[in-house]
């Protein structure tokens, strides 16, 4: 029986395409290595063992020579990540809107909130057209946008009430109310202008028999660390921006500020350091007095110690019933209602014997 030496037969495949315009190359090298073995049959046969890819992509700009072996000297090897993709991050990002919240006015249409990357993720209100097949109409001007940074979650970035929207503005973070009816009138500011953005309101709701609008307020006047959070009252109807009225305050967080139909309580979330919304939080209700003052508070849900609980989403009914979201002992988020036990005192005459 023969025997065959051992060797290595290395073919190098190398094709060459040239785009339609003739002003681009394209090269693709292809190297294999085969091993030769020897054959029990005395046979030769190539076994593939290893396969080396080399692939060199090359684009090159040249005139209209009609020489291959010129072109090859243009070619122009950038270094890794350093290339220039027609792929841009504009591109991706604009490809598609994003919705970040809906509300109704007095008539039935329908605003929503739309982040558009074509104008740098500007957040702009838009109200649905009068007639069927119409175009959305913009109801903020093109220097404002709609964006809330308090608790640096953001959220609650506008209100709409009868014909009216409240919206937080993303460069100076102030408070501004809209006129549906009069979209050609500039948006007009309800908080303080502090020079900057270092005071923010959020998750807002109208106070119609203070004639006042309450939110949630986080200060940064003074520390950006640790900045304190409010429920805070501003009112309305003067010419005269005047410094809102802090409602309910001591907690690290505040959220979900809700008025009854009769303006006469007031429910709201609060938790502290170092718990997050989710891990442990309570619900309150406060009652409102003649002047507008909170006189009476209730802890409703997450008070008691042994009991962890986070309730969330208060909301009360036209009846003026409250309901709410916890995960009360079984650690799911179920739909609660408030109930109030009243405890009836009869005094009975007592009759000498």
């Amino acid at each position: 029986m023969a025997t065959l030496g051992t060797g290595v037969l290395t073919l190098t495949l190398t094709l060459t395409r040239f785009s339609s315009s003739s002003k681009s190359l394209f090269t693709h090298t292809h190297t294999l290595n085969y091993l030769l073995l020897p054959s029990l049959s005395a046979k030769t046969t190539f076994l593939h063992n290893r396969i080396h890819h080399n692939r060199r992509l090359s684009f090159c700009c040249r005139g209209m020579a009609t020489s291959t072996a010129a072109s090859y000297s243009n070619t122009v090897t950038a270094p890794y990540g350093s290339w220039k993709s027609p792929i841009t991050a504009d591109v991706v990002s604009g490809a598609s809107k994003r919705l970040g919240g809906t509300a109704v006015d007095e008539h039935g249409r329908l605003i929503w909130l739309e982040s558009r990357p074509t104008e740098g993720g500007r957040g702009v209100l838009v109200l649905e057209p009068e007639t069927p097949g119409g175009d959305p109409v913009d109801v903020i001007p093109k220097e404002f946008g709609v964006r809330t940074l308090a608790q640096e979650y953001g959220g609650g970035a506008f209100t709409v009430s009868g014909d009216v929207v409240f919206f937080a503005n993303y460069k100076d973070q102030r408070l501004y109310k809209q006129s549906l009816n009069s979209l050609g009138v500039p948006p007009a500011p309800i908080t303080p202008d502090y020079g900057g953005p270092v005071v923010s309101y959020a998750d807002g709701i109208l106070d119609s028999r203070f004639n006042r609008f309450i939110a949630v307020r986080e200060d940064r006047r003074e520390s950006s660390l640790n900045p304190p959070t409010t429920i805070v009252s501003i009112a309305l109807g003067s010419n005269d921006v005047q410094e809102p009225q802090v409602l309910v305050g001591g907690s690290d967080f505040y959220a979900f500020p809700r008025l009854d139909s009769k303006s006469e309580r007031i429910a709201w979330i609060q938790w502290s350091h170092p718990n997050m919304p989710w891990d442990r939080a309570e619900l309150w209700v406060g009652y409102i007095s003649e002047n507008g003052e909170i006189h009476k508070r209730v802890c409703v849900a997450g008070g008691d110690p042994s009991l962890v609980e986070s309730p969330t989403e208060p909301k009360w009914s036209p009846d003026g019933e409250l309901f709410f979201i916890t995960d009360r002992k079984n650690g799911f988020w179920n739909i609660h209602r408030w109930v109030i036990f009243i405890i009836l005192l009869l005094l009975l005459p007592i009759s000498s014997v």
